[in-house]
C-alpha cells in the first residue's frame, strides 16, 4: 500500500527528540525521505538511522548551518517538498521586570529567526515543484500566560510569519500552515516549563500537568506526540492542498 508521502522529502528541523523525532518518524514510515536536523549530532544520527534518513547537525539560529542543511538536502536528494519548522526552545520563566534580555533574545533567535531562516532557504528548493511548510506555534500563540512573556512573544510570531509567507509563496504551489499545540506530554520542552511554573506555585509537576492541561480540556486527554505528528502528516499530504495560512489547534479542546 502506498504511503501518504512516497516519493517526497522533508526536512524536520529539532527532529532529534519529542515532537520532531514523532513527525520524522511517521513520515518515514508514509514513504518520505527525511533530512534529520538538530544541533545535537547524536539525537539526529540516532533518528535518521532509525528512519534511513540524513543527519545534518544544524542550528536554525545560523544562517550559515541553515544554508548547509538546504544544500545538503539538495545534494542528497535533488528536491524539497516538505519542512516543518519544529526546532525550538522553551525560553524563560520569569517576570517582565526581571527579564534577562539575553536569554530573550536567544529564545527569538531559535523560536523566531530560525522559523524565517529556514523558510527562506527552503523556498528556491520548494518552487521547482510547490510544497508545504508546516510551523510549529503553541496554544501560547494564542494566548499569553504570566511569565512566560518571551515564549508567547515567539510564538505569536510565528502564526503572523505564517499567514505573511502563505500570501508570498502560494503562486508557486507552496502551502504554509502552523500547528498550535497544547501542552505535548513527555517532551523536554514542555518538561521544562511544566516544571518551571509547577515550581512557581509550589506543587509538583505531575500534579501541575493533570491539573492545569489534562483535567481543563474537553477530552479529559494528554496529548501525545503522536497527535501532532498526525497532525503535520495531514498538513503536508495532498488532503491538505487547499490548505494554507492557517493555525490549527491541537488541545484536546482546552
Amino acid at each position: 500500500m502506498a504511503g501518504k508521502l512516497d516519493g517526497k522529502v522533508a526536512v524536520v528541523t529539532g527532529a532529534g527528540a519529542g515532537i520532531g523525532e514523532a513527525i520524522a518518524r511517521l513520515y518515514a514510515e508514509e514513504g518520505c525521505r527525511v533530512v534529520v536536523a538538530d544541533r545535537q549530532r547524536n539525537a539526529a544520527e540516532r533518528v535518521a538511522k532509525d528512519i534511513g534518513g540524513l543527519a545534518v547537525v544544524t542550528d536554525v539560529a545560523d544562517e550559515a548551518q541553515v544554508a548547509a542543511l538546504f544544500k545538503s538536502c539538495d545534494e542528497a536528494h535533488g528536491r524539497l517538498d516538505i519542512l516543518v519548522n519544529n526546532a525550538g526552545v522553551p525560553g524563560p520563566t520569569v517576570s517582565v521586570e526581571n527579564e534577562d534580555m539575553a536569554v530573550w533574545d536567544e529564545t527569538m533567535a531559535v523560536n523566531v529567526r530560525g522559523v524565517v531562516l529556514c523558510i527562506k532557504h527552503a523556498v528556491a528548493l520548494m518552487k521547482r515543484q510547490g510544497g508545504a511548510i508546516i510551523n510549529l506555534s503553541s496554544g501560547s500563540g494564542l494566548k499569553g500566560g504570566p511569565l512566560r512573556n518571551a515564549y508567547c512573544a515567539s510564538k505569536f510570531a510565528v502564526i503572523g510569519i505564517t499567514e505573511s509567507v502563505a500570501f508570498e509563496v502560494g503562486a508557486h504551489g507552496i502551502r504554509c500552515n502552523a500547528i498550535c499545540p497544547g501542552a505535548v506530554a513527555g517532551t523536554g520542552l514542555i518538561d521544562v516549563i511544566a516544571g518551571d511554573l509547577a515550581r512557581a506555585e509550589g506543587r509538583s509537576v505531575d500534579e501541575y500537568f493533570d491539573k492545569t492541561f489534562v483535567r481543563s480540556s474537553a477530552l479529559r486527554k494528554r496529548i501525545e506526540t503522536r497527535d501532532i505528528a498526525e497532525t503535520a502528516l495531514f498538513l503536508a499530504s495532498d488532503t491538505a492542498s487547499a490548505i494554507t495560512g492557517e493555525h490549527l489547534r491541537v488541545n484536546a479542546g482546552r
